[in-house]
């Protein structure tokens, strides 16, 4: 018998299945560690994280070099996660300003931003190439992109499309979309991409926060279509996800 979802909330699932995740992609501690590094900031710089979910990785980037930081989403659950993680450990410090705003609308700094994180949030603005021509008109002159976007490291099945809810030519393979990037006027400063123990370590704890939700929230109406959806989901990056799909960071400056 087929589940059905109640909840009027369009964010309640992905915040449950985010609910354990530091970063909302596939990413350790160490790999951002090197990205924010390779950013190579001015003190003083302006950066947004377009898409922040939790933001996370700006949170990090801000605790560890003196910048500015600017966090857009519309998951009210993640910013107020994420203002309340940052007034936590950072008490008093006014670096960090939360935006609840589609990410076209939201107020734009008039000189523009020294850099643009977009880590898994490409989806906002209608893929990854509509993204880069847009953060490319957001950035200064030498400003600098890091873009987090998925690829298929071989053709997808039929299957597996299927799951994703997805087409084949909605991704390209890693060096193509090195290539969209190169052709948007960028330059490459690094590419790299999660490796299997990220996605591995990511996809566990996309289905443990679920299934937990469900076991402990019994007369939540929404909880059997949880469970079952995330089952699904995982079953499904066993079966051909873990070898179909990568994701790639690029680290790009605008020339």
């Amino acid at each position: 018998m087929a589940t059905s979802v109640s909840t009027q909330d369009p964010f309640k699932y992905t915040t449950i299945a985010h609910s354990g995740h530091h970063y909302c992609s596939p990413l350790s501690a160490d790999t951002a560690a090197s990205l924010l590094a390779a950013l190579q900031l001015q003190a003083g710089a302006l950066v947004l994280d377009a898409g922040c979910g939790k933001a996370a990785l700006l949170r990090d980037l801000l605790a560890s070099q003196p910048v500015r930081g600017v966090g857009v989403d519309i998951n009210p659950a993640f910013l107020a996660e994420a203002a309340n993680a940052w007034a936590a450990s950072n008490p008093g410090d006014g670096r960090l300003t939360l935006i609840a705003s589609q990410l076209e609308q939201h107020p734009l700094p008039a000189d523009g931003y020294d850099a643009i994180l977009c880590v898994g949030s490409t989806h906002a603005l209608g893929g990854f190439e509509p993204s880069l021509a847009l953060y490319r008109q957001w950035l200064k002159p030498g400003g600098v992109l890091l873009v987090g976007e998925g690829y298929w490291k071989q053709p997808p099945s039929n299957e597996y499309l299927m799951t994703l809810g997805a087409t084949e030519d909605e991704l390209s393979s890693h060096a193509e979309n090195i290539a969209r990037a190169l052709a948007q006027g960028f330059k490459l400063r690094l590419a790299m991409a999660s490796s299997d123990g990220e996605w591995d370590w990511y996809e566990h704890m996309y289905c443990q926060a679920v299934m937990q939700y469900a076991a402990s929230h019994p007369q939540d109406p929404d909880a059997p279509a949880f469970r079952d959806r995330a089952r699904r989901w995982h079953d499904s990056y066993l079966a051909a996800g873990c070898s179909t799909l990568g994701f790639g960071f690029y680290l790009l400056e605008k020339s």
